[in-house]
């Protein structure tokens, strides 16, 4: 519980918490840890404490004003978030893709780069962030993306 009050956690990261913690703390852990842990956690969906659809929405919230959908998708697949449910919420981010990779371009960089080191340098900037690189060439050469 003290776990889930602190933030969204999808079923697979917290699982994998419970166990990690469990075993540090208990020298010799039940047989069935797994099972029982299963159990709890599906008593946890039942009652509406957790949800990886809540988990992957709040995921997206808090990253997808610095990383692009590539660098999104990634972490909700690494967290065991449903593809269907994947595919859905980066698709809502297509359309502020290119605003929010200029808006993260300008904070850092502010202008077009004349030398191409520092042009280079500006683009694995971006790539890094999880914008592909269609957009980035766009972002760096100061075109409008015609998404």
């Amino acid at each position: 519980m003290r776990l889930l009050s602190r933030r969204e956690y999808s079923r697979k990261e917290l699982a994998s918490k419970l166990l990690q913690l469990t075993q540090q703390n208990i020298e010799e852990p039940p047989i069935d840890l797994e099972l029982q842990i299963e159990a709890v956690l599906t008593d946890f969906e039942a009652r509406g404490w957790l949800s990886d659809e809540r988990f992957a929405q709040a995921l997206v919230r808090r990253r997808s004003e610095r990383y692009g959908i590539r660098r999104v998708a990634d972490e909700l697949q690494r967290a065991g978030v449903e593809a269907g449910l994947i595919t859905q919420l980066t698709g809502e981010l297509k359309e502020s893709e290119y605003d929010r990779a200029k808006s993260l371009w300008t904070r850092k960089f502010g202008q077009i780069a004349i030398e191409q080191t520092e042009r280079a340098r500006q683009y694995r900037f971006l790539i890094s962030k999880g914008f592909s690189p269609d957009l980035v060439a766009k972002v760096i050469g100061g075109r409008k993306a015609s998404i």
